[in-house]
């Protein structure tokens, strides 16, 4: 466990500015390794409170114990708490968070149990697949701007999944709030699903692309210029594309 500075005296630190950053504090692994997190993360705040709200971030090949929420490691508030950690000096002289680092959290802490359509359930049947990939059909996002919020793109968006549910097709929703867009894929596909070297896509995805000739960007249809040195020229279809099903 991790030894108590015995001063008492909890040094100030900046004001939380939300985000998906923390200072990592501690990993574990292993079969019991939420129950060993959740043990450190007790005995951290206990000893050191100025980690009392250190929280357990699951993953999904161990639980990880981190502090504070930040918009990115660039942040000063996050760097303030972690020259903090590393600087914190335990019995004997020890630094037990002098390898502390910025990480980046994953979805699952902050968005809750997902929903039936959530992308993450495809990812839950398949925990050991590393290559698992699904074919995104369309986006919906605020693109910087509040003409859309945050709130009725994650709607749009699984709301569309729900109707190409209904129309036979395995669709998934998956949101972003760090750049506050949510994708809708279909289908999910292993390694053999794109051949690099004859460039061939496996037939179920062929057969896919051939239904969605063209990606949808808040509802519309995106196009993109045959010549891009002649933007307003002929324009096309900007087709679907296989993405990486998340591993967190």
């Amino acid at each position: 466990m991790v030894a108590d500075d015995g001063s008492g005296f909890r040094p100030p630190v900046a004001a939380e500015s939300g985000g998906r950053w923390s200072v990592l504090l501690g990993t574990f692994t292993g079969e019991d390794h939420l129950a060993r997190a959740e043990a450190f993360r007790e005995d951290v705040a206990r000893r050191f409170r100025v980690f009392d709200k250190a929280f357990v971030q699951p993953r999904r090949a161990g639980s990880m114990v981190v502090v504070g929420r930040f918009a990115s490691p660039e942040d000063e508030s996050a760097q303030e708490l972690l020259g903090l950690a590393k600087a914190i000096t335990g019995s004997g002289g020890s630094r037990p968070f002098a390898t502390a680092m910025l990480v980046r959290r994953t979805m699952a802490v902050d968005s809750g149990p997902p929903k039936p359509f959530d992308l993450r359930v495809l990812r839950q049947r398949y925990p050991n697949q590393r290559q698992l990939y699904t074919l995104q059909v369309a986006v919906w996002s605020t693109l910087g701007t509040r003409e859309i919020t945050p709130e009725d793109v994650k709607r749009s968006a699984e709301r569309y999944a729900t109707e190409l549910r209904t129309r036979g097709y395995e669709a998934w929703f998956h949101h972003d709030p760090d750049t506050e867009t949510s994708t809708v894929t279909i289908g999910g596909f292993g390694a053999d699903a794109y051949d690099p070297r004859s460039t061939l896509y496996a037939p179920e995805v062929e057969r896919l692309m051939k239904a969605f000739p063209a990606q949808r960007l808040n509802g519309e249809d995106v196009l993109v210029a045959v010549d891009p040195r002649n933007p307003a020229g002929e324009a096309r279809p900007k087709p679907c594309v296989l993405v990486e099903v998340p591993l967190d």
